[in-house]
């Protein structure tokens, strides 16, 4: 979204033009994203030279930035000044340097009313504002030499040039208060964007996101296939041939970064008078505020060297500084599209997709399938027509219909790079072509799923648990370890065989997981094996997804199979055991759906 579509959705919402004012500045990756972060700021114009006709709270704040820019060239200012431009890199230098000074860890401000109006929060009770400017434009009569139409200066009698008076626009600028998030109360705000972790899939779309977008070529090569990196380098730019090279060799993480190293050398450089130093300053102050944008991890970088250039010219500090700054903006503004859809396609291909996710994203995928095969029904009776050939018919059926949207993008690309999702949706399709009696109304992926029959059979033994009826149940059998079923938050139950080692409850094993209720599945989040001292997590992987889901499937049946009956029963209003009311475990069982769980009187006084 464009500045000019948010101004005009800005003034449909408010019924005026409130959008003008710097009271709708606003937020890194909220609502519009990180294109729009105090746009009117980049062109400050050269007014620190001369602020003496300023209003007293401007001038301060031109001091200020003045002293931020001496300030800033020690290390740690340093990387703090980085930091805060990763955040606000479409704000001027300016600005950027008046919320650092204020406050360091500012991430998302906005105005006074602009909390109230449009996020429903409010400034907290005491919060003092964050000075910035904000540009004032206004008319102003001037005596102005007279031009005619085609740009030629218009002259009197005496050859000399005609004056007139004449309106123009004048920007001043003039202070303006804002509130950061962390000073604001109120509705949590809508996230667009990824939550950033720093992860391989990141590094990796970073990686792809710079190969996009760059004009010249990037070589990823070897130390022997390019003596240049035979010196430990790690990459380099090279101005002479306008390409980059980066070690192949290096682990994801690194590589991203060097890349984003060089690739600022191959924008900042190609053509400059500008000394060593000062390049590498350039080009790693770049690295950093995008890793630290982007989420990867900016622990290794220091600029100790920095200090070093304090006693340079007041001029010369601040060029270096709106250099940056003015290539960082752009550098973000061309990454974090590409950037988006790049991670959304990593994270796609190895993603853990739920029934109901199938559900939503294919049921008229496969209705639609399903029409265009009843052209080749008579293939059904074909002896020359192998189960094979049925299948390619299909995928190339399933192949046209998701690229026949582009609503089906995401689909197209699962059912290319992503194994589940394909042959989940294929056998799916097979089957609604090959029997008879498949029911297009029904949520085939749900209803068959392991997830679902994992449900149905947890319904088996602990169907209390699940309407709320209880919240922990006991299960006993001869020859084995009692089984522990408990709820332990909304929707979240854990069951678990236990053992005391040295006082210590030991789980042998433990399975955590969450029960979807309206759409009867069952999904494992957790396993725990102490005497192995293991544990892991799903976390969206899908082979640990599947491997736990076979896992509690079995588990399930071989707890049916053990004949594990019921031996204590917990409930907000009571407690049963079979040792002091056995007839009343048996009745709460056949009650609740679970009478074969119930003991019988002989397994009772066995």
């Amino acid at each position: 979204m464009r500045v000019a579509e948010i101004e005009k959705l800005v003034r449909n919402q408010n019924g005026k033009d409130t959008f003008a004012t710097f009271k709708f500045q606003f937020i890194k990756h909220y609502l519009f994203g990180s294109a729009f972060l105090l746009p009117y700021f980049r062109k400050d114009g050269d007014v620190m030279a001369n602020y003496k006709s300023l209003d007293e709270k401007t001038k301060q704040a031109f001091e200020m930035i003045e002293q931020g820019v001496k300030d800033v060239y020690s290390s740690e200012s340093f990387k703090r000044y980085l930091s805060c431009l990763s955040k606000f890199h479409s704000y001027s230098l300016n600005n950027t340097l008046l919320i650092l000074a204020q406050k360091p860890d500012a991430s998302l401000v906005a105005g006074y009313r602009a909390w109230q109006t449009n996020f429903n929060r409010h400034v907290d009770k005491g919060e003092k504002g964050l000075m910035i400017l904000a540009p004032v434009t206004y008319k102003e009569e001037r005596l102005m030499i007279k031009v005619d139409e085609n740009g030629n200066v218009e002259l009197d009698e005496s050859g000399s040039p005609i004056q007139e008076q004449r309106q123009v626009n004048v920007t001043r600028f003039k202070t303006s208060t804002v509130f950061d998030i962390s000073q604001t109360s109120g509705d949590p705000l809508p996230s667009l964007i990824h939550d950033l972790t720093g992860s391989n899939n990141e590094a990796k779309a970073i990686i792809q996101s710079v190969q996009s977008i760059c004009t010249i070529p990037i070589e990823f090569k070897t130390e022997t296939e390019d003596l240049n990196l035979m010196t430990g380098a790690k990459g380099y730019y090279s101005p002479k041939e306008d390409k980059v090279v980066i070690n192949k060799d290096l682990e994801g993480l690194q590589i991203a970064k060097t890349l984003i190293h060089e690739y600022a050398h191959s924008l900042l450089h190609k053509q400059t008078d500008k000394n060593q130093s000062q390049r590498e300053i350039e080009a790693e102050s770049l690295a950093f505020v995008l890793c630290d944008h982007f989420g990867l991890d900016t622990s290794e970088y220091s600029f100790g060297y920095i200090a070093s250039y304090a006693d340079k010219d007041f001029d010369e500090l601040k060029s270096i500084l709106v250099n940056i700054q003015s290539t960082a903006h752009e550098m973000i503004e061309q990454l974090e599209p590409v950037f988006k859809e790049k991670l959304h396609m990593i994270e796609m291909k190895s993603k853990y997709i739920t029934p109901l996710e199938m559900e939503q994203m294919n049921h008229d995928i496969v209705i639609q399938v399903s029409s265009l095969m009843e052209q080749y029904k008579d293939a059904l009776n074909d002896p020359n027509v192998s189960t094979s050939d049925i299948h390619e018919m299909v995928d190339q059926q399933i192949y046209d219909v998701i690229n026949s949207k582009l609503e089906y993008s995401d689909q197209a690309f699962l059912f290319g790079n992503n194994h589940d999702y394909y042959q989940t949706l294929r056998t799916i399709c097979f089957e609604a072509f090959t029997d008879p009696n498949f029911d297009l109304s029904k949520n085939w992926f749900i209803e068959n799923s392991i997830e679902h029959r994992n449900y149905e059979l947890f319904e088996q033994i602990a169907q209390p648990l699940l309407t709320n009826d209880a919240y922990y149940m006991k299960y006993a059998t001869p020859g084995f370890m009692d089984l522990n079923v408990e709820i332990i938050d909304d929707d979240r139950l854990v069951m678990a065989h236990n053992y005391e080692l040295n006082g210590d409850l030991m789980a042998d094993p433990d399975i955590e997981f969450t029960v979807d209720k309206d759409n009867r599945l069952l999904y494992p989040q957790s396993y725990q094996q102490d005497n192995l001292q293991f544990y892991e997590r799903v976390d969206g992987d899908p082979f640990r997804a599947n491997e736990l889901n076979r896992f509690m499937n079995q588990w399930i049946h071989n707890i049916q199979e053990q004949k594990y009956k019921v031996e204590t029963v917990y409930t907000d209003e009571f407690e049963l055991s079979t040792k002091e009311n056995p007839s009343g475990v048996r009745k709460f069982c056949k009650e609740h759906g679970i009478a074969k769980m119930a003991p019988k009187n002989k397994e009772l006084e066995r």
